[in-house]
């Protein structure tokens, strides 16, 4: 049968998406046609995370156009009009969408635009997942797939095609008959989870994830045209895969869906045992929340990423890169050497083992982005689960110091309860590690985390509101800042880092004086501050043992412009 995936994009992550790639492969391979709507080059007026970063000298500015990419302005009704006629034409069984909380929204709008069609729509993605009571409200999504979709959406389109039976499906919860079944159990509406009350939520039954050495495929990138690839990475253009080579994150930070993940899986891992009758001891390590793929499959993937699309660059999309044996780090070593493309990764301080740095540089890494969160060692063991003491972080960003390796610093701002004295200690740890690029990111209440229960438990937000995009819209009162203060700290929060301390009380007033901030940003990005090399020639002030928060005692301070 024919089936549409759908890639609502709105904020314009370049980043082709994995997940619609290994969902497109596993239906091919089925015998399923498959066509890609993707909304990445339409402007329907959102605001996007590149541009407000480059604005507030967080990334290096990249253009585009030259490659062809450009975005298409559009009114939101254009595009469902679009968007429709597309699905009239195409004709498919089948229509997925898939959708994060920030995506959400326009994911719901294009399934409005073809309601009366009455063509099966399901969604899936880490929203439906955690919060399926909201989204099964709409009359215009008839399904959605909590969990991993790669076995499900096979069996979907297969039953369909054969007009058989779908509410038995596992990880597949769907509408019928003005009943709801989810994986074969009939329930209620509010039966679902809202994502609000983590833990408190009831957890269905679903299939084993997805083997990542027997049963997984490699991405499907046909579906994509040719100028999706081009993505922005330490100021240069580079035609770029998306590449897994693992699923899972062990660690459980509070602001992160990740905990409830883990929840999730070990819940459905019990009933699924218990439907089975299969003792839950024996399916635990065969259905692990952590899984490796094998090395050599990756590096199949690469191989044919690189010939067949002309990819110079490989980003991985692993919440965590080196959580892996010391063992399976050196293959990766030996194995990726030979085939040595430039990538990115993410990974936390802990894992940076000494030499892993420059054994990383050997084989092409180009750039690496580690989290500091907060500078608060206190808030980050009480709120932020995140255990490590300050000496951790600074020890974990001075291994890739002494490579060429950029680095990316990662902070969040606007936790619950967080003041002005918080963040100043979180701008003093990144002095101290000196990273390339600062990152900055408003804390967002998303669904399926513990902060946000605690949120709503402070009142800060109601119960069931969809959080927006951490990178561009504004934080919101924490109950200690305002949303006002807490977006002008943002704006300014990578000059307090590379400027000099008797210049702060200039970053100061920076904060709400637009004249002095683009100054200061003009001077920042003249002197190329996004590279810690050109930073380290600016001599600090004779005041640079000054307490962060003395600065803010006087502010009439006179300031020459």
């Amino acid at each position: 049968m024919k089936v549409l995936l759908v890639y609502p994009n709105d904020r314009m992550d370049s980043l082709i998406s994995v997940g619609i790639s290994v969902l497109s492969a596993h239906l091919k391979a089925a015998g399923h046609n498959v066509k890609l709507y993707d909304t990445t080059f339409y402007d329907t007026g959102k605001k996007v995370g590149d541009f407000y970063r480059e604005k507030i000298g967080q990334i290096i500015p990249v253009d585009l156009k030259k490659h062809g990419v450009f975005r298409e302005k559009m009114s939101l009704n254009d595009l469902q009009k679009d968007f429709r006629n597309k699905v009239i034409e195409y004709n498919p069984g089948l229509i997925g969408f898939s959708t994060l909380e920030i995506t959400y929204d326009q994911g719901l709008e294009l399934a409005k635009a073809i309601e009366d069609l009455k063509i099966p729509v399901i969604f899936g993605g880490i929203y439906p997942t955690f919060a399926p009571k909201i989204v099964l409200r709409e009359p215009s999504i008839d399904m959605i797939c909590e969990g991993e979709g790669e076995e499900m959406i096979v069996e979907l389109a297969n039953n369909l095609e054969n007009r058989k039976d779908i509410t038995k499906i596992l990880n597949l919860t769907v509408k019928k008959d003005g009943k709801i079944f989810r994986s074969g159990e009939e329930v209620t509406l509010e039966d679902l989870p809202s994502g609000d009350n983590i833990y408190g939520e009831k957890t269905g039954l679903r299939r084993p994830q997805t083997h990542m050495g027997e049963t997984l495929l490699p991405p499907d990138y046909s579906i994509y045209e040719d100028k999706r690839f081009w993505k922005k990475m330490g100021g240069k253009a580079w035609r770029t895969a998306g590449i897994e080579l693992s699923r899972g994150c062990p660690y459980s930070c509070t602001f992160c869906c990740v905990p409830m993940q883990q929840h999730q899986h070990r819940a459905a891992r019990n009933l699924f045992a218990k439907h089975k009758s299969i003792d839950a001891e024996v399916l635990k390590k065969k259905d692990p929340y952590h899984r490796e793929k094998p090395i050599p499959k990756f590096i199949e993937e690469v191989k044919e990423a690189r010939d067949k699309y002309n990819i110079n660059f490989i980003y991985f999309i692993d919440e965590s890169f080196l959580s892996m044996r010391k063992e399976r780090f050196e293959e990766f070593i030996e194995e990726y050497g030979k085939i040595k493309l430039p990538f990115w990764c993410e990974t936390r301080v802990e894992t940076v083992k000494p030499g892993y740095a420059k054994a990383m540089e050997s084989v092409g890494c180009t750039g690496v982005s580690m989290g500091v969160e907060s500078g608060n060692i206190e808030l980050r063991k009480s709120l932020l689960g995140r255990l490590m003491p300050d000496s951790e972080i600074i020890r974990g960003f001075k291994e890739f110091e002494k490579t060429n390796i950029r680095i990316s610093a990662n902070n969040i701002i606007g936790f619950p309860g967080e003041t002005r004295e918080d963040i100043m200690l979180t701008i003093e740890l990144n002095r101290q590690i000196n990273p390339d690029s600062i990152v900055l990111n408003a804390f967002r209440p998303y669904s399926g985390t513990k902060l946000r229960k605690i949120c709503i438990e402070k009142g800060l937000i109601p119960k069931e509101e969809r959080a927006e995009d951490y990178r561009t819209y504004e934080a919101f009162y924490n109950g200690a800042i305002s949303a006002e203060e807490l977006e002008n700290i943002r704006k300014v929060f990578a000059l307090y880092i590379t400027f000099p301390k008797d210049r702060w009380s200039e970053v100061r007033k920076a904060e709400t004086d637009n004249i002095i901030f683009d100054r200061l940003m003009r001077e920042y990005k003249e002197k190329e501050m996004l590279n810690r090399k050109n930073r380290e020639k600016i001599p600090n002030s004779i005041h640079e043992n000054i307490q962060a928060n003395e600065i803010f005692i006087n502010d009439q301070e006179n300031v020459v412009i």
